[in-house]
């Protein structure tokens, strides 16, 4: 039993396109999966998706108007809850009758 050496020849061309389309193929992964290239694919990603919400929120907003000025002012009001808390308690103290309404901290002034 004699091989072909055509056959073989065929064989090994045919061997060596296979590797050829391997190595590049391997070769356009690594180009895909290189760090900097995820990373710019998580930036799009990312930007994608934020321009999905605004426009839906300007949407929702464009059809309930009123409805999204109560969530603002809803969100406001809890944001600063502190700080009305602090005005609201200041209004009911009592300043003592001996000081008056004459200034703390400073001394020698009368």
């Amino acid at each position: 039993m004699s091989e072909n050496p055509h056959d073989v020849d065929a064989a090994r061309a045919r061997i060596a396109a296979a590797r050829a389309r391997l190595f590049g193929t391997l070769g356009q992964v690594q180009e895909r999966l290189s760090p900097a290239n995820l990373a710019q694919d998580a930036v799009e990603t990312a930007a994608q998706g934020v321009a999905t919400v605004a426009r839906k929120g300007a949407e929702a907003v464009r059809s309930r108007p009123l409805a999204a000025a109560g969530i603002a002012a809803t969100i406001g009001l809890v944001m600063a809850r502190g700080w009305i808390g602090d005005i609201l308690a200041k209004r009911h103290e009592t300043r003592d009758p001996a000081t008056g309404l004459k200034r703390k901290g400073k001394k020698g002034s009368s």
